[in-house]
């Protein structure tokens, strides 16, 4: 015996959402490896709170190499870890993550001829002004 299925009124995908700020709570927080260069980074899942978007996801990535660590300071800072915590040897538990709220920048890129939204800037919560929004990519 077979599922039923209607699909009458199905449309394909998820319109990208448009390119502003957004309050949004972290969602999902996992180290990965980089297929392409082998080495290990976060990928940072958001949930969109509030607004025709609330509950889509918007995802985001934050390598750890030695290099890149400014800009996973910068994201924790904004998530409202103690500037003098993250000075020195730190610790992160990324499940700890989940729940956090802030503010998400959105961008579009093109990937395989199709639009795609993306987070570009993690910001203190309460900056979703949705009014110009420099997007800097």
């Amino acid at each position: 015996m077979g599922i039923r299925v209607d699909f009458t009124d199905v449309k394909g995908g998820f319109e990208p959402i448009p390119e502003g700020k957004y309050d949004a709570t972290v969602f999902e927080v996992e180290q990965r490896i980089s297929q392409s260069s082998g080495q290990p980074y976060l990928n940072w899942q958001f949930k969109i709170q509030g607004g025709e978007f609330d509950g889509r996801r918007a995802f985001y990535m934050t390598s750890l190499q030695p290099q890149a660590l400014w800009k996973l300071k910068q994201v924790l800072s904004n998530l409202g870890f103690d500037e003098e915590a993250l000075s020195g040897d730190f610790e992160l538990d990324p499940s700890e993550l989940a729940g956090l709220e802030c503010t998400v920048v959105i961008a579009h890129e093109q990937y395989q001829g199709e639009t795609r939204d993306r987070v570009v800037e993690v910001l203190e919560m309460g900056n979703a002004d949705n009014g110009d929004v420099d997007l800097y990519r």
